[in-house]
């Protein structure tokens, strides 16, 4: 008799295992027709370009007096900021903070820049966007550790978090 109990019990929990592997396997397959809803807010630093005009008084050894001097120097400006990436399917896109959006800049949809070439793959989403004909920045965000990289005229690296939408307190 506890040989047979033995054997039903079994076959019972191979099938509800069978149904529960379905109903995965099920949900695996639709989240793959869908896409991926991902939405994530991510902290770092940003670098920047900076163009900074320095005028004043110069000495001229030939003329004997001071002349007016005005110079043109650039540098890089680091600041803490964050940025937003959502992914939906085949689609993604990013927002950047005012600080990083040079004053000439193509559209963007509300400050959202589309993601061309989207890779949304199992450990890593790639893509790049256009903020002008000349800065075109590349987006790595590694799913494993949540590290992003912005990579162009201007430069993020920071942290991301999944923006589920819920406050924190």
């Amino acid at each position: 008799m506890t040989a047979i109990s033995s054997l039903l019990i079994a076959m019972a929990f191979a099938a509800q295992s069978g149904q529960y592997e379905a109903a995965g396997q099920y949900e695996r397959q639709e989240r793959a027709q869908r896409g991926e809803d991902i939405q994530l807010v991510c902290y770092g630093e940003a670098e920047k370009t900076t163009l900074e005009n320095h005028s004043g008084m110069e000495w001229d050894y030939d003329k004997h007096k001071y002349v007016q001097k005005s110079t043109l120097e650039t540098g890089k400006s680091h600041f803490d900021t964050a940025v937003n990436v959502s992914v939906q399917g085949s689609a993604a896109q990013i927002r950047l903070p005012k600080q990083l959006v040079p004053p000439i800049h193509g559209d963007s949809n509300n400050g959202w820049w589309d993601l061309m070439d989207l890779v949304v793959g199992h450990d890593e989403i790639r893509g790049r966007f256009q903020l002008n004909s000349l800065n075109r920045p590349t987006v790595v965000i590694n799913r494993r550790s949540g590290v992003i990289t912005v990579d162009g005229m201007i430069k993020f690296s920071g942290r991301c978090d999944a923006d589920d939408g819920h406050r924190r307190f």
